[in-house]
C-alpha cells in the first residue's frame, strides 16, 4: 500500500474541514446579523455537502486497493480510530448532535412534542426546530439507525466467515502437513526450510494463494462495507441538510459537527502526544542509569 496517497487524502480532507469550519462559522455570523439571504447561507451549505462527497469519493478510488486501510488508519489517533464506525463516524451522530443543539431533554419529550401535548411556539431550542421538523427527523432517525444495524450484522458476518471458512480449515490443513512432513523427514535430518520448500507453503517474501485469495475477498467485503456507509453517512448529512432544516438551521448543523470532529482531533493528538513523550522520557531515563554489561 502506497500509505502517502492515503495520508494525502485524509490531509486534504482535515484542510477541507478546516476551510469549511471557518466558511460556517462567517455564515453564522452573517446570519445572526441579518446580513445573508437564504440563498447564500443555501449555498455555503452545499459547498459543505460538495467537500464531503469529494472525500468519499476518493476513499472510494483508494478502498478499492486496501479496503481495510480505513477501518484502523495509522494516521489517526488511538482514539480516534475507537470511536470509528465502519471507517468513520456513525450516520445517526448526525441527529443525535442535532438533538443536543436543539436543547436538552428534547429527545426524551420527542413524542409529546410531535403530538403537540408540549407546545413549542416558534420552535425549540437554539434552532427552532418546529413539530413538523422534528417529526421528518424522528423518522430519519428510525431509518438510520435500521440501516447501521444491517450494516454492523453485515461486518460481523463478514469477520466470522473469513475465520470459520477459508482461514481456519486452511490453518489446519497446513499445520496437519507440517507435522507429517517434520515425522517423515526428522529422521533424515531435514531442516525447517527444506519442509517449507516441500510443502510449498509460505516463505520469507512469499505468499500462499489461497491465504491470499481468502484475504483479497476479505478486503473487497470490506471496501464494499465502507462504500456503503459512506453513502449512508452522506444521505443522512444530505437529508438533514438540504431537506428538513431550513437554511439557517444547516449552517448551525454543519458547524457544531464540524467543530466537534476537528475539537476530538486535537484533544486526542495532544493527550496521546503528551502519553508518548512521558514514555519517551521514562525509557531514556532508564537505559541512563541501566548499568553498562
Amino acid at each position: 500500500m502506497d500509505q502517502a496517497r492515503y495520508v494525502a487524502c485524509y490531509r486534504q480532507w482535515i484542510a477541507g474541514q478546516e476551510a469549511g469550519l471557518g466558511e460556517l462559522v462567517a455564515a453564522s455570523a452573517n446570519a445572526a446579523a441579518g446580513r445573508a439571504t437564504d440563498a447564500e447561507l443555501r449555498a455555503v451549505v452545499e459547498r459543505c455537502m460538495l467537500g464531503y462527497q469529494d472525500y468519499v469519493t476518493g476513499r472510494r478510488a483508494l478502498s478499492r486497493e486496501v479496503g481495510t486501510a480505513f477501518f484502523a488508519p495509522p494516521w489517526c489517533t488511538a482514539f480516534e480510530n475507537s470511536v470509528l464506525w465502519l471507517g468513520g463516524c456513525r450516520p445517526s451522530m448526525s441527529i443525535r448532535l442535532l438533538y443536543s443543539l436543539s436543547g436538552e431533554g428534547l429527545e426524551t419529550h420527542l413524542e409529546e412534542f410531535i403530538s403537540g401535548r408540549i407546545s413549542m411556539p416558534g420552535g425549540t431550542g437554539l434552532l427552532g426546530i418546529t413539530a413538523g421538523q422534528l417529526a421528518l427527523i424522528n423518522d430519519l432517525h428510525h431509518r438510520t439507525l435500521r440501516q447501521e444495524d444491517a450494516l454492523s450484522e453485515r461486518l460481523a458476518t463478514l469477520q466470522e466467515d473469513i475465520a470459520d471458512r477459508p482461514l481456519l480449515p486452511i490453518v489446519r490443513a497446513r499445520e496437519r502437513e507440517r507435522a507429517m512432513a517434520m515425522a517423515q523427514l526428522g529422521a533424515a535430518g531435514a531442516g525447517c526450510n527444506d519442509v517449507v520448500g516441500r510443502l510449498g507453503l509460505a516463505g520469507p517474501g512469499g505468499v500462499d494463494a489461497e491465504v491470499d485469495a481468502a484475504l483479497e475477498s476479505y478486503k473487497v467485503g470490506l471496501a464494499r462495507l465502507l462504500n456503503e456507509a459512506d453513502g449512508l453517512r452522506m444521505a443522512t448529512t444530505r437529508a438533514l441538510a438540504t431537506e428538513i432544516l431550513t437554511p439557517p438551521q444547516a449552517v448551525e448543523m454543519l458547524m457544531a459537527a464540524k467543530q466537534l470532529h476537528l475539537s476530538v482531533r486535537d484533544w486526542s493528538r495532544r493527550g496521546e502526544g503528551g502519553q508518548q513523550q512521558l514514555a519517551l522520557r521514562a525509557a531514556t531515563a532508564a537505559s541512563a542509569v541501566r548499568p553498562n554489561p
